[in-house]
């Protein structure tokens, strides 16, 4: 709002109503006498008219034209400049008289005689008032009436000088009368505005510094005690100035000595923190060369044991060499722990994201973890949803690392009972997912004032609190999973346990990661499970019954008797037993009761020990595992036998290799001799080259697939030959992947905008160099031989295959859910649609969209998102009648059509 000043006021309110007055009385007057004025000319036109007219009539009747010439002339002259012209015409508008022929326009004329009144008819035009008369003439029997009617055209500029005169008038009769008023307004400024303008220069004065009084001289008693305080308050101001001129001469003098200790002490922190930085910069290049010398060795150490395990082993070289392989990986993984304390301490945890097999990466982790649980006799249970996708993209070390702390703790801090650790996932859409994970464990659980301080590094002196030791883990935990889009929570009850949860965003990936399963030969396959722990008990069932075998389960010895005595005969049996040195004879037992109904027996127990496992085995059981199975393991044990009757029908077949053309980099013999040992398994040819230079120079001559390159080499490093082979070679298209052991935050990221296309890590990981090969090189993509599939005009099969990783009895129960859908999908659209629910529908679409998107069915899924779209953007049900139409025959027709499936 815009502020008015004092002075603007008081002119407003003593001008305003005066202004006012003056405007409506001056206003109204000259409205009515301008009226007046119109009127006037109005009647005195009348009243020469009426007579004019009476005599007109007369003499028109006689046919006394002269006479009525000599009249209606002399009745121009007599009343101008009043006239302009009299007309006189007959009732068919023809012309019989007109004073002054220049003035009359035929556009003047009536279109009807007829139409006048007796009292006639008046029309107002710009500069003329047209005023028409009718004439009645006399007639004689027998005679048609002979009409004719009179035109007086008056001018109006006498009128309009009158009027603007009055106006003139008006208008200095108001500007007097504000002159008038204006004196009052004055005279108020004078006794009021003024003095509250000194007063105002007065405080100005005041706020410059300059106090000194002024003479109180004012009629007016409230401004007179205005100015009287202003002077109190200036005297006021000149006390106060002086204490604190004083106070702050003394203030001054004791900040002077405080800054000089104060710089003192700067330039102490100032060394002392130079010193910091460089003890943290020398600390922080230890570590990367540290991690980059540890890395070197563990790369051919870890490498060669993979390729050493692949060979023909006995049992006692296969645990050795596995042995070697996770004492590697553990120290591999306290190099890592120990970048990850040095990256929390600067605030840059690493996140590196990769294709990884979901289960294979879980199972690989409680292997790990069993030990501990078995030393402490806990039962320790792994649980993933079957509908949870397997291939996805994340980082599956950092995933991993928070797992197995989260479970160690668990596992730590439980005396007895279980250890439950569950997977699920939450689509968000085609390509993205949330994966969450719970490990409940039934242990002493944690106190109210722990749980506030539980994500806090520390050192705790109760060594059974789950506080105990550094804390850290579950710090850096909780900054890992933060990273990797997730939180991280838990619920504690003391004497109850615990269960810590956390989630993490991932992205699926559409290629396979893992080896398919055998799972073909299982399906079908009778199998009697015998296991008295619960959990246990719940999770290989669910795995099992995944897996398409007929599960006859036993919790206890009398309803394992009970199945026994009901069939006969079984394929597969599987015992579950937690064991001691004790409880042998049980087990054996147990085995001998089964082993005459089954074809195949295997046993499940929570022990490592070979000596143990050497025993059970000698009492007839096909094979042992360690609670929980590897699912892989599992797999291959449980399909070992059909596998081998297929091997002997059908001879060996020679694992196929990619045409393609490799060139690996490194100046480490180990570790060039490892990677070309890895890409000889997939590759038909690899060319080797032991420093930048000389890879260049090849590439200058030959054209490559991909290229592996080592970063830090003499002669020419990595980074210089990527450049230059970039700018003049063959290969300046070519992918160039970096491998390196330097594995410190942002590599990756500077390695990528140096013109590199991926980054690897060493030691290398065989799946994630076959995973490489097939992002870069389409060609090495090999895709599993598609058995006889029905026909199907909806249905894609090799899309619904790759959707499903490679997994032909994932494919095909997904596909059937879908199926099974389809008659309440149906069914609940055409409620929605009737009832005009745009909520319903939506959500119905939306369920619909997400099911085909890992089913194969490209027209139903295309549908089903253009829909989705429609209805998110707000369109109308009507507009949209056309695709629900088409929606709902797709739906049928995939019904039907799989209907006509005999045996898929």
């Amino acid at each position: 709002m815009t502020k008015m000043s004092l002075r603007s006021w008081l002119l407003l309110c003593s001008l305003f109503p005066a202004v006012l007055a003056s405007v409506f009385c001056v206003g109204y007057f000259s409205y009515v006498r301008y009226q007046e004025l119109t009127l006037s000319v109005i009647e005195r036109a009348r009243q020469v008219a009426l007579p004019l007219a009476i005599s007109t009539q007369d003499l028109l009747s006689r046919n006394n034209i002269t006479a009525l010439k000599h009249l209606l002339d002399a009745s121009h002259r007599l009343n101008s400049p009043l006239l302009s012209n009299i007309s006189l015409l007959t009732a068919d508008n023809q012309l019989l008289l007109s004073t002054n022929a220049q003035r009359y326009n035929t556009q003047q004329r009536l279109q009807s005689a007829s139409e006048l009144s007796a009292s006639g008819l008046t029309v107002r035009q710009d500069n003329s008032i047209l005023l028409y008369l009718p004439l009645q003439l006399d007639r004689t029997p027998g005679q048609q009436a002979n009409q004719a009617y009179l035109l007086l055209q008056l001018e109006l500029n006498q009128l309009h000088l009158q009027q603007q005169t009055l106006l003139f008038n008006a208008l200095l009769l108001l500007l007097a009368c504000l002159l008038l008023a204006s004196f009052p307004a004055v005279y108020l400024l004078r006794r009021i505005y003024r003095p509250l303008q000194t007063m105002q220069q007065h405080i100005l004065q005041l706020l410059s510094g300059n106090n000194t009084s002024q003479a109180v001289e004012n009629n007016v008693d409230e401004l007179a005690q205005l100015q009287q305080g202003l002077n109190q308050l200036g005297e006021q101001l000149t006390s106060q100035e002086q204490d604190m001129l004083q106070h702050i001469e003394q203030v001054t003098s004791d900040l002077q000595q405080s800054m000089e200790q104060l710089e003192v002490q700067n330039i102490q922190l100032d060394f002392a923190k130079r010193k910091a930085q460089e003890e943290n910069r020398q600390k922080s290049e230890f570590l990367a060369k540290m991690s980059h010398e540890l890395r070197t060795p563990l790369n051919g150490v870890i490498g060669f044991t993979r390729q050493l395990l692949k060979t023909q082993l006995s049992s006692s070289q296969h645990d050795y060499l596995t042995t070697i392989q996770k004492s590697a990986n553990s120290l591999l993984h306290l190099v890592n722990d120990v970048l990850d304390f040095s990256k929390l301490e600067e605030g840059r945890l690493a996140v590196n994201p990769e294709p990884f097999s979901l289960r294979d990466i879980l199972n690989d982790a409680i292997e790990l973890l069993a030990a501990n649980a078995f030393d402490k006799h806990l039962e320790l249970v792994l649980m993933i949803e079957p509908g949870c996708p397997d291939d996805l993209i994340a980082d599956p070390g950092r995933f991993i690392q928070v797992l197995m702390n989260i479970a160690g703790n668990a596992i730590k801090f439980t005396d007895h009972g279980s250890i439950v650790i569950r997977v699920s996932a939450t689509l968000l859409n085609e390509d993205q997912l949330i994966l969450h994970v719970s490990v409940q464990d039934t242990g002493r659980g944690i106190s109210d004032d722990q749980q506030t301080m539980l994500f806090q590094g520390f050192t705790s002196k109760d060594p059974r609190s789950h506080q105990s030791g550094s804390g850290l883990g579950l710090m850096i935990s909780q900054r890992l999973v933060q990273a990797l889009g997730g939180n991280l929570g838990f619920e504690s009850k003391q004497a109850e346990g615990s269960t810590f949860w956390f989630t993490i965003k991932c992205q699926r990936h559409h290629l396979s990661v893992a080896d398919c399963l055998p799972l073909e030969v299982l399906e079908n396959k009778q199998l009697l499970y015998f296991e008295p722990q619960q959990h246990s008990r719940e999770a290989i069932l669910s795995l099992l019954h995944h897996w398409g075998l007929q599960v006859t389960a036993c919790a206890t010895k009398g309803q394992l008797q009970q199945a026994l005595a009901h069939q006969q005969h079984y394929d597969i049996g599987l015992i579950g037993r937690t064991i001691a040195i004790n409880q042998v004879n049980q087990v054996l037992t147990l085995m001998q009761q089964v082993k005459p109904h089954c074809d195949n027996t295997y046993l499940l127990v929570n022990t490592l020990s070979p000596h143990l496992r050497e025993t059970l085995l000698s009492s007839g059981a096909d094979a042992c595992l360690s609670k929980p199975p590897h699912i892989r393991k599992l797999a291959h044990t449980l399909a070992q036998p059909y596998l081998s009757m297929n091997a002997a029908e059908t001879p060996n077949q020679v694992k196929q290799q990619v045409s393609l053309k490799v060139l690996t980099v490194d100046d480490n013999d180990a570790n060039l001799k490892l990677i070309n040992t890895l890409l000889a398994e997939q590759v038909e040819q690899v060319d080797s080259a032991r420093d930048g230079a000389e890879a260049w120079h090849k590439a200058t001559q030959h054209a490559y697939d991909i290229i592996f390159m080592d970063i830090n080499m003499p002669v020419m490093d990595g980074i210089t030959a990527c450049h230059r082979i970039r700018q003049s070679s063959l290969n300046e298209h070519t992918p160039i992947i970096a491998v390196t052991a330097h594995a410190v935050d942002g590599e990756r990221a500077r390695l990528l905008t140096l013109g590199f296309n991926e980054f690897l890590t060493k030691p290398l990981d065989e799946k994630m160099l076959q995973c490489s090969l097939q992002e870069f090189c389409p060609a090495s993509r090999i895709l599993p031989e598609l058995p006889n599939w029905p026909a199907s005009k909806l249905v894609n099969w090799p899309t619904a295959l790759e959707r499903a990783g490679g997994k032909c009895s994932l494919m095909k129960e997904m596909l059937q859910m879908l199926l099974a859908s389809v008659p309440a999908t149906r069914e609940a659209l055409q409620h929605a649609l009737k009832n005009h629910d745009s909520a319903q529908l939506l959500q119905q679409v939306h369920k619909l969209h997400g099911a085909c998107c890992y089913t194969g069915v490209p027209r139903l899924k295309d549908l089903a998102e253009l829909i989705e779209t429609n209805l998110k953007q707000g369109k109308n049900l009507t507009e949209l009648e056309p695709e629900f139409l088409e929606l709902d025959d797709v739906l049928q027709a995939l019904y039907q059509e799989s209907q006509q499936w005999s045996d898929w």
